[in-house]
């Protein structure tokens, strides 16, 4: 029940997900100018002339040795120093301008002189969430195990073996305290189990006949594969950190897979099991193509033969 709830609220999530990454990508790309009020242009200023006299920020970043780091600081100083003469001669489009790359400066500044403490908490964040995508991944993975044809009974899968190994030797560099490592083995695991777990979702070796003896029994499979594709949008955007044109592209195919499932079950809810499947893996379609856009290609989907 509990991974049900997940990825349950994890397909639900989907479109939020996308939408935020569609914010962060555009904000990196400049905009037009727009008019200023004095009263912003002042905000900046006193939260800027903090930050540069006395924040903890500046005081590493100028205590460090990155000569970079402090020529950006040097620089995001001559910028408000030349915000304080914009504002004084009343132009306050070019002081708005000036506060900005100050600020712009400084933020790569502690980029390059990060704080330790900080530094190391989000990668520890980092390790937990990667951890917690593995798992799900590799649970959503061992469920549609039974449905691939080239499985033999009771051998172990490849993948499976090769992400136990890679997750076991994460842990152990976790407990000694080498986390950037443990999170580079777990990036390892998850891009290899969305790379297998989308194959084996579009793979044509899935064996229909054999193993649905009803239309509802295979609706409900492919009513779960959908379910796994959602699940996989929000994980491949965070690990190929596709362009804001590409976001875009992947929430109107997931918009489209969103009212072809709510097509199918209502053809289910009516018992028309065959419509359903068709606008179901219509849906489908869309994810797959969603996530090609954002970077993870998987093949077509199956035929029910």
């Amino acid at each position: 029940m509990t991974r049900l709830l997940r990825r349950t609220a994890s397909a639900v999530s989907t479109c939020a997900c996308i939408a935020a990454a569609i914010v962060q990508a555009e904000a990196k790309a400049p905009g037009a100018e727009i008019g200023v009020s004095r009263e912003l242009v002042e905000q900046k200023l006193s939260l800027l002339k903090r930050v540069l006299s006395d924040s903890p920020a500046a005081k590493r970043i100028e205590a460090s040795q990155n000569a970079a780091a402090r020529g950006y600081l040097s620089d995001a100083h001559e910028n408000y120093r030349k915000a304080l003469l914009s504002i004084k001669s009343d132009d306050l489009a070019a002081a708005d301008r000036q506060l900005n790359n100050a600020t712009s400066l400084m933020g790569k500044a502690r980029q390059l002189v990060p704080d330790p403490a900080a530094h190391d908490t989000e990668r520890r964040a980092q390790y937990a969430r990667m951890l917690d995508s593995v798992e799900s991944l590799r649970s959503s993975y061992h469920g549609h195990l039974p449905r691939a044809r080239s499985q033999p009974g009771g051998a172990e899968d490849p993948l499976l073996a090769k992400v136990a190994r890679l997750v076991d030797s994460a842990r152990a560099f976790a407990q000694a305290g080498q986390i950037e490592q443990a999170n580079k083995l777990l990036a390892e695991a998850e891009r290899t189990l969305m790379t297998g777990l989308g194959q084996m979702l579009g793979s044509t070796s899935v064996e229909y006949a054999q193993h649905f003896e009803t239309a509802a029994e295979e609706y409900a499979y492919e009513l779960e594969r959908n379910r796994s594709y959602a699940e996989l949008i929000p994980i491949a955007m965070d690990a190929f950190k596709p362009s804001a044109e590409a976001v875009r592209e992947a929430r109107r195919f997931v918009d489209g897979d969103r009212g072809l499932r709510e097509q199918a079950q209502r053809h289910a809810a009516a018992k028309d099991y065959r419509a359903a499947l068709t606008a179901l893996r219509g849906g489908t379609s869309q994810l797959q193509s969603a996530l090609a856009s954002v970077g993870l290609r998987v093949p077509q989907h199956p035929k029910a033969r």
